[in-house]
């Protein structure tokens, strides 16, 4: 009962007693909560503000340099649906760069074998300037020169170039033989056409007031001497008597008309009912290969 005593006079004492210092503190402590916050508040205030001065700088160094290596980090971690895409994201950049130049080198590659097309590959050397004529040949030399598109890599364009083609009628003679035809035409000019499909010119020199019209020589049965022109080289020029043979018939007179090329010349030969068409050889205008084909001028 004694002891109940002091502890109620003690907690009276206690309570109506001046407060002591540590009691004045109380408030303050009481407090400490806010505090506390304030200062939770600080310190994560200025370590988030570290933190966020940091990530510029690594962002803007990935930016420059990092970029690349991160896309395909983040992609590897991706699913394996981004995997390929990882490995296309950055192939394609250089991939098509490459593609893109390969390309190009194909398609000069190609421009320059081909080409081409046209005027420089090597199977169409023998083509004039162009593939078509400025000015195509008139008549029925233009009805042969359509007709067949080899012809303009073998005989070229008519000329004069670069301007209208202008024909001549000219008087011509022509006369079969064994192995072939001789043709004369003016100016002065004999044609001997081989059956092998060449043929060789010759000047006419033959002079009538000279010359003999025949050479007194007698021909197999059934078979003619040539006579003047004809006959004479015939008579002169071992390879074209050995070449041709005897005549078969006489000689059949008109008048044709000549268009030139620039490697050949076209001769409508009314008289036959036929176009003589001469190709010359490379640089000579006395040899090449011949054919004729129906039609007149």
């Amino acid at each position: 009962m004694y002891r109940l005593l002091l502890i109620i006079v003690f907690l009276l004492a206690a309570c109506g007693g001046q407060p002591t210092p540590e009691a004045a503190n109380l408030p303050t402590l009481a407090a400490l909560p806010t505090l506390t916050a304030t200062a939770t508040d600080t310190p994560v205030t200025p370590s988030a503000t570290p933190t966020a001065t940091e990530t510029p700088a690594p962002t803007a160094t990935a930016t420059v340099s990092v970029t690349p290596s991160a896309t395909i980090t983040e992609t590897a971690t991706s699913t394996p649906s981004a995997t390929p895409t990882a490995t296309e994201t950055p192939a394609p950049t250089s991939d098509n760069e490459g593609i893109i130049a390969l390309a190009l080198t194909a398609a000069f590659a190609t421009v320059i074998p081909l080409a081409a097309l046209p005027p420089d590959a090597a199977p169409v050397a023998t083509l004039p300037t162009g593939t078509a004529c400025q000015y195509p040949p008139p008549g029925g030399f233009g009805l042969v020169f359509a007709s067949d598109p080899t012809l303009i890599q073998q005989i070229g364009c008519p000329t004069p170039l670069g301007q209208s083609p202008v024909t001549a009628s000219v008087s011509s003679a022509t006369q079969n033989y064994e192995r072939g035809v001789m043709v004369w035409t003016q100016p002065a000019s004999i044609y001997a056409l081989y059956t092998g499909g060449r043929f060789q010119r010759y000047d006419d020199i033959y002079n009538a007031s000279v010359d003999p019209a025949r050479g007194g020589e007698t021909p197999p049965p059934g078979l003619i001497e040539p006579e003047r022109g004809f006959g004479k080289v015939w008579r002169t020029f071992p390879e074209v008597r050995s070449g041709l043979g005897w005549a078969r018939d006489n000689e059949m007179g008109g008048m044709s008309t000549a268009q030139p090329f620039e490697r050949g010349q076209m001769i409508a030969l009314p008289q036959r009912g036929e176009i003589l068409i001469l190709i010359y050889d490379a640089g000579n205008m006395n040899a090449g290969t011949w054919r004729s084909v129906p039609g007149n001028y």
